[in-house]
Formats: structure tokens, C-alpha cells, sequence
């Protein structure tokens, strides 16, 4: 056996197919979660893009579903909702929390439910956010889960986050007729629009970021799947079976290993852990093809490798 790709390469190349899951969300529920852009005093909102629905922009509640995806479409629906969003880190996600519920003034309260992501924490650090703040290099004080530090959004957003909203925990639940309840009962204490000045983003929409960043074009050079030592891949779906199976060739063509299953993560994960892949751009080539085909499989459309997805 070859030796495992080095832990950190592979934690960087996996979270390819978590940003090209949004894929997936995007189709799944057509245009309820395409990025609604509502204007009002000239204002775009939601001012930073990211999975959630909108509901009634003027209304108080802000609703935070954590890992709970499923949820999100009904609590939108609900009076009183402004936003229902999923977030499943303690640091940028939290970020495009805190920018668009600032952007505005009519959110007084954030109702976090659903799911918490046992590694991240995320309601544990809202609420600790909420009640403590942050420390001089950004760390959320008490927050206990991986990695909370929110470097990427300006001390000025965060202030207005929390003399803005009220956090209220409901972490676990996921009745929408337990959570419709909670709603209605915030809707009725709500202590009227934020009238404190609240900071805008830049004009492009992006977080507020302190310090130089370099913007970079993208497009580059990949080479040949040929070049990589350790042979190339051909991707299929077993309808069938409801699966995805790739087929590991070496670089003569001999047919070398064949490993199945229905999610593009895990199947990147074991071609990682069986050391078959030497090169990031390979590597990188296989987690975009992956994400396609496992969209292509839950969504039942049509998957030819190295083609756009298209319907049957």
C-alpha cells in the first residue's frame, strides 16, 4: 500500500467538495435558495451571500438552523421570519451571519435551532459571542469548539451584533410548530427597529476584512491526468445501485482498484487514504468531478466525466 496523502494536503483538498456541495443545495430547492437580493432605502440585502431563504425582510426574527438543512424552507415560510440560515462553522460562517443580520435594522432577535455540530459548536459560541464578545485577536471569549475566531469581520459589526440581537437557544429543536410558537412569541415582544447607526460592507459585498489581501485571477495550468504516477480514474453512476463507482487505472491502463459508494467526500477520502493520488491538481480535479457526480446521482441528472451536468 502507498503511503496516505500528508493529513493537512487532504483536509484542504475534502473541503473542495464541501464548497461545491452548495451545488447540490442550490438545485435541490431551485430558486428558494438562490441569493435573493431585496432593496430597500437603496440598500441590497442580504448584503453577503451564503445558504439561507428569505422571508419577510422587515420582519424581527433571524433564524439560525446549524446543521439542519431540511428545516430552513418551512421556518421561512412562518410570519415574523426575516432570514432562516444554515451555519456550520464557528468562524467564517458565524461572519456572514453577523454582516447580513447588521445590514438589518429591523432583526432583534436570532432564534437558533436545529442540529449543533459537535466539532464547530456553533450555537455554543453565538451564545458566548452574545454574552462575552471577543478578545483582542478575535477569539470568541468561552466559545469551546473548533477554531471561533471571527478575523475577518470588522470589531464594529460584532459590537452592533450584539447590542442589536438577542440570541435565543433553542438548539436541538427541530418541530417547526414548537419553533412557529417561539416566533410568534418574540414577534410580540419586539422592541421595534435597531436605531443605533449600523455598519454597511463595502460596496462588493464582501466581509469587512482589515489588512492587505491579494486578489488573485483564476485559471491555471493542470497537467495531463496521464502525468500522475500513480495512473488516472474513470468516474461512473451505478443507477442502479444508487452509486458512484470509480475505476483507479494505472498509467499502462491496467486496471488497478475499483471503489463505490454515494458520497463524493468518502469516496476522496479513500482514494487519499490508499495514497492513489500524488498531485493537488489531480486531487483537486477528482473532488470537482465527484461533487458533480454525486449532485448528478441525488438529483437525476446526466453525469459524463469532464462534461457540465445536464438534464436527462
Amino acid at each position: 500500500m502507498n503511503n496516505p496523502a500528508n493529513p493537512t494536503t487532504s483536509y484542504r483538498l475534502v473541503s473542495i467538495i464541501r464548497r461545491l456541495d452548495t451545488l447540490s443545495d442550490w438545485l435541490t430547492a431551485g430558486s428558494l435558495r438562490r441569493r435573493i437580493r431585496n432593496r430597500a432605502d437603496g440598500v441590497i440585502w442580504p448584503s453577503v451571500p451564503g445558504a439561507y431563504i428569505v422571508g419577510d425582510q422587515t420582519a424581527s426574527v433571524a433564524v439560525c438552523t446549524l446543521t439542519s438543512n431540511k428545516m430552513m424552507t418551512p421556518l421561512a415560510a412562518l410570519p415574523g421570519v426575516a432570514i432562516v440560515g444554515r451555519v456550520y462553522t464557528a468562524n467564517f460562517g458565524i461572519e456572514k451571519l453577523i454582516a447580513n443580520v447588521t445590514a438589518n435594522p429591523h432583526i432583534r432577535f436570532l432564534l437558533v435551532c436545529g442540529k449543533e455540530s459537535p466539532f464547530f459548536q456553533v450555537s455554543q459560541a453565538l451564545q458566548s459571542l452574545s454574552r462575552n464578545g471577543i478578545t483582542p485577536d478575535c477569539h470568541i471569549i468561552g466559545a469551546q469548539g473548533h477554531l471561533p475566531q471571527l478575523s475577518h469581520i470588522q470589531s464594529a459589526h460584532i459590537e452592533c451584533f450584539r447590542k442589536q440581537v438577542e440570541v435565543v437557544d433553542c438548539t436541538g429543536e427541530t418541530d417547526v410548530s414548537k419553533l412557529a410558537s417561539k416566533v410568534r412569541e418574540l414577534t410580540l415582544r419586539n422592541p421595534g427597529q435597531f436605531k443605533e447607526t449600523f455598519p454597511q460592507l463595502n460596496q462588493a459585498g464582501d466581509i469587512g476584512v482589515e489588512g492587505g489581501i491579494k486578489i488573485l485571477r483564476p485559471g491555471g495550468h493542470r497537467e495531463p491526468l496521464a502525468y500522475d504516477p500513480k495512473g488516472f480514474f474513470i468516474i461512473s453512476l451505478d443507477r442502479q445501485r444508487g452509486e458512484i463507482t470509480v475505476h483507479h487505472y494505472l498509467q499502462d491502463t491496467t486496471a488497478a482498484h475499483i471503489l463505490s459508494g454515494r458520497n463524493a467526500e468518502a469516496i476522496l477520502l479513500g482514494l487519499l487514504r490508499e495514497g492513489l493520488i500524488s498531485q493537488m491538481s489531480h486531487a483537486g480535479y477528482l473532488g470537482a468531478e465527484l461533487a458533480k457526480s454525486e449532485t448528478a446521482l441525488r438529483l437525476g441528472l446526466q453525469y459524463e466525466q469532464d462534461q457540465p451536468l445536464r438534464l436527462n
